[in-house]
């Protein structure tokens, strides 16, 4: 009876009432890896495990790069050329430790490989080290071929995506990585000033500015034991319909919403009630743009392969209509805030698209997935970081965070939609 009871059951409804499908006892046998999720299909299965490998390849770059990193960014030079942003940030060591991580889960890499990038990632983080006052920090940019800094500083934001990988590397046991001794060597308490967490740029210790990436990193601070103030000023939206319109308002105050980080934290660490409302919202206005309008929607920050190279797009809840959907530069200047520039940037997000279907499987999530993998598949080194509206082309650059995200996406689909954490 509790059998067939349960069969009867939407996953929605499995999911509210706590209750687990039976594991899938098929195994991917090329993949070499775990039993997947039974909501799949072979061919779904296969498409993801030959996704995964394709974004493996961004990793195998030849090159003078510190064993187990790789450029930030790519772009194509000539027939077989290619330049490169040889700079990482704290996020993105965070996304290669991932990327390392589920394709060695995945049966990508065998144990030797996965052991050497490990201790190149080990022996990084022990060298890009920023001096504040005595404080030992991680950088905020480092070169990745001399290890030296190019830009000095401490952001919270960033570091926040390093915290996360860092721990799920801790409680997956990750040889040779000491992730605990590693961020006990760190003086993080320096940068938190009365409760507030704050960055370091140009020598300044001053309140970090991240929006609705708040609550990411807030929980990625608790994930070390870094006690700072609440970054939300109402009841968790859990508590009821009362408590989730009043962050619905919060989050009106705050900016955009995105697809990340909200659906990043689902995939490595588990849902949340912020992430939950977030997703929700999100994900039915995204498909209410796609009935009214035709057009495909998945939005992200992302690069782009024009200047001002890099735009945060996403959806404001204080706006109506087309002009929520946004389209903001990393740099502020008028000649990038016009709707001329939303137009030329807007995208379907590669990872977002491979997120979206990850953790939260629909047709229209699919309808995202396969689009980004039929276009925005670079001809080399993995996939391209979004499908352009206007155009139907994807943007020419490949980049570390795109890849690196569609691994950890791909690793969590496979095994039974489990957190990386576990």
């Amino acid at each position: 009876k509790v059998k067939d009871s349960r069969m009867r059951l939407t996953r929605r409804e499995l999911l509210k009432y706590g209750l687990v499908l039976p594991p899938a006892v098929m195994t991917w046998a090329k993949a070499g890896g775990p039993a997947h999720a039974a909501n799949l299909t072979d061919q779904q299965r296969e498409q993801l495990l030959e996704d995964a490998r394709t974004a493996w390849q961004f990793f195998e770059q030849p090159g003078r790069q510190h064993t187990g990193l790789v450029p930030a960014n790519i772009w194509q030079e000539g027939p077989n050329q290619f330049g490169s942003y040889r700079i990482v940030t704290m996020w993105d060591v965070g996304s290669i430790l991932l990327a390392t991580i589920s394709a060695h889960a995945l049966g990508i890499i065998n144990d030797g490989e996965f052991s050497k990038r490990i201790a190149g990632i080990n022996s990084f983080l022990r060298k890009a080290i920023y001096t504040y006052r005595g404080a030992r920090l991680p950088n905020f940019r480092t070169d990745i071929d001399t290890l030296k800094s190019v830009e000095s500083g401490y952001d919270a934001t960033d570091t926040a995506r390093l915290f996360v990988a860092m721990y799920v590397a801790s409680q997956r046991k990750v040889p040779g990585l000491n992730a605990r001794q590693i961020v006990a060597s760190w003086n993080l308490d320096k940068t938190i000033r009365k409760g507030e967490i704050c960055s370091i740029k140009q020598g300044k210790l001053s309140p970090a500015e991240f929006y609705v990436y708040r609550y990411y990193v807030s929980r990625a601070y608790d994930l070390w034991g870094l006690k700072h103030n609440p970054v939300t000023k109402v009841q968790s939206p859990k508590a009821g319909e009362g408590p989730r319109q009043a962050f619905i308002e919060e989050l009106k105050q705050i900016g955009p919403i995105s697809s990340e980080p909200s659906l990043s934290q689902v995939v490595e660490l588990g849902s949340s009630p912020h992430a939950e409302v977030i997703l929700d919202i999100l994900d039915k206005a995204q498909q209410r743009r796609y009935e009214e309008t035709g057009r495909l929607t998945c939005v992200s920050e992302s690069p782009v392969d024009a200047e001002p190279w890099f735009t945060y797009q996403g959806y404001d809840l204080a706006r109506d209509g087309e002009t929520a959907w946004t389209v903001y530069s990393w740099k502020t200047d008028k000649r990038w805030d016009t709707p001329e520039f939303a137009k030329k940037f807007r995208m379907v997000s590669t990872k977002a698209a491979f997120l979206w279907f990850a953790a939260y499987p629909s047709p229209y999530t699919e309808k995202l997935w396969q689009h980004v993998r039929e276009h925005a598949r670079a001809w080399r080194y993995g996939f391209h970081p979004g499908v352009y509206e206007s155009s139907g082309k994807p943007a020419q650059n490949v980049d570390v965070n795109t890849n690196a995200t569609i691994l950890e996406a791909v690793a969590y689909a496979l095994n039974g939609r489990k957190p990386l954490l576990s």
